[in-house]
């Protein structure tokens, strides 16, 4: 393959099919092409390239051996990965002499120079956001950031070994193929170890390919924990909102990547929403940055863990016999608060979506790809499934479905914590008429919680990829959590699906989620972690 450079990256390759249909000249860009979005037409990707495989000398035997790869045509296998033929020629052999052995890329070494690093990265946006997954909208979309990553190769270096790291990371948990996670590895650490010698000046003032950097660690530690299954995960997650709050929120003074911007504050909120402490992302100066409903739905959601923490410290205080009732009535108006606010939002993108948010069908027998054969009963808690118009809607319909669910589990402890403080006390001191309205809002809060729960559990099996465990992953802990509190079966689904999802795709970190109490979540557990984060 001729050496080409990072900064001619879109000219390689086959044109998109969309653009070989209509017979005109592609731009070539991935994962979707540019000239096929702004026509308006939906880009139907790209035909599969082989990779470049280089085998490594000590693989051949040390000594005289070189290792001359030729590159030749590739061909499909059943699995969907190109087989390449490859030529070895020692110092022993003449041209005419050299040996042809076909292999499978994944079982081989795959070459992440910067040549061929376009090629590694869309094998990987393939499969981590599939066709399938993709939205085509004319604004920033939750997905954004993901496809644009190939735009970005070439631009910085630290960012170019982590995206490499992730890739083969990625691919080796698939195929278990242990070379590359070895490579994987020794890449990960060389961008910790560029990272760690920056001068506090410069990540005071990290520029978007720093940030970008940590959120592509954050990815890499979903997929391949290196740091004891979600504590690496987090770190990254707070040293990029770390560094977010440093920068300040963008302006037109000190603009920042919207859709970047956007990734580090939905992953702010998750771990957040695991810590529950208040987040930076809450103060007015961080809010109505942005009109999407993406956005706008976010300007409520970053408010949850301030109001989780003020909840537990009730919670905690009334478990040692110290309830104090009108602050609890407090707390109760303002989560009943963001209630509205998120209904609010709900009918107005439901009004925006004109072709509808999603279509709900029965569950096909054993249909299920993240439920054990071995536990039929599991099958008949969920019969039916959530299948979304898009990406886009399934990743707000999750948000908004997991920020309902949050209210209502909390708003239901917090009526448990009202409820026992009033059973201790004499019966006199609260009237009938008021002790049955306290008892039936608890009731109906339970079973709307439900209902959401339920929700986000009929959304998992239709979303797959990558992304697709990704955007459902800690909604569906949070349902988890809520079946846990209501003493419900329903919590065995969670945890099952949960640990499946590290089995079909190495999410390692949705496996431990599945046996995670919220109090065991690192953010908490932890508690040097924020320290050393904002000493930075």
């Amino acid at each position: 393959m001729p050496n080409i450079s990072a900064t001619t990256k879109a000219l390689v390759g086959r044109p998109c099919l969309t653009c070989q249909r209509r017979k005109i000249k592609c731009d070539r860009v991935k994962p979707d092409c540019q000239r096929c979005q702004k026509a308006g037409l939906q880009c139907e990707g790209y035909s599969s390239d082989s990779f470049v495989l280089v085998v490594p000398t000590q693989l051949l035997g040390e000594g005289v051996n070189k290792v001359r790869l030729r590159r030749v045509k590739g061909k499909e296998t059943g699995n969907g990965i190109s087989a390449t033929t490859q030529k070895y020629d020692t110092s022993n052999e003449t041209r005419d002499d050299a040996i042809e052995v076909p292999r499978l890329c994944p079982e081989s070494y795959i070459n992440v120079a910067p040549e061929n690093r376009m090629q590694v990265l869309s094998y990987f946006l393939e499969r981590y956001l599939p066709a399938s997954m993709t939205s085509h909208r004319k604004f920033i979309t939750p997905s954004s950031w993901v496809r644009s990553l190939p735009s970005l190769l070439g631009r910085w270096e630290v960012l170019d070994t982590a995206l490499s790291a992730l890739c083969l990371a990625y691919i080796g948990d698939v195929h278990q193929n242990y070379v590359h996670l070895h490579e994987s590895q020794r890449l990960y650490n060389n961008v910790l170890q560029r990272i760690s010698s920056m001068s506090l000046d410069s990540l005071k003032s990290a520029n978007e390919g720093v940030l970008t950097t940590t959120m592509i660690m954050a990815m890499y530690e979903l997929f391949h924990s290196t740091y004891g299954r979600l504590q690496g995960w987090m770190f990254h997650v707070k040293g990029a909102r770390r560094l977010l709050e440093l920068r300040g929120p963008p302006t037109k003074e000190a603009p920042l990547n919207m859709s970047l911007y956007n990734r580090v504050r939905n992953t702010a909120l998750w771990d957040a929403y695991g810590s529950r402490k208040m987040i930076f992302l809450a103060r007015p100066e961080w809010q109505n940055l942005s009109d999407t409903p993406h956005d706008i739905l976010l300007d409520s959601l970053v408010c949850i863990p301030g109001l989780l923490e003020a909840s537990d410290n009730i919670l905690s205080s009334s478990q040692s016999g110290k309830t104090d009732i009108p602050c609890i009535d407090e707390l109760l108006s303002f989560w009943h608060a963001i209630h509205v606010r998120l209904t609010q939002w709900y009918v107005t993108f439901e009004d925006q979506e004109l072709e509808g948010l999603y279509e709900c069908g029965p569950l096909g027998p054993k249909g299920h790809p993240y439920l054990d054969a071995e536990k039929p009963h599991l099958y008949s808690m969920f019969p039916q499934v959530i299948s979304f118009m898009d990406t886009y809607v399934a990743q707000n319909m999750l948000l908004y479905w997991f920020g309902q669910l949050v209210v209502h589990t909390s708003m239901v402890q917090l009526y448990v914590a009202r409820g026992k403080h009033q059973t201790r006390l004499n019966s006199d001191a609260f009237p009938v008429d008021y002790r049955g309205v306290h008892k039936t809002s608890r009731e109906k809060l339970q079973k709307t919680g439900d209902y959401y729960a339920t929700k986000i559990c009929q959304s998992t099996a239709s979303l797959k990829g990558g992304y697709g465990f990704q955007i459902v992953m800690v909604p569906l802990w949070a349902a988890q959590q809520f079946y846990d509190i209501c003493q419900d079966p329903r919590y065995d689904w969670c945890q099952t699906v949960l640990r499946n999802f590290g089995a079909v795709c190495g999410f390692e970190s949705a496996e431990a989620l599945g046996f995670l109490k919220p109090t065991q979540y690192p953010g908490i557990t932890m508690k040097g972690g924020d320290t050393i984060i904002n000493n930075i």
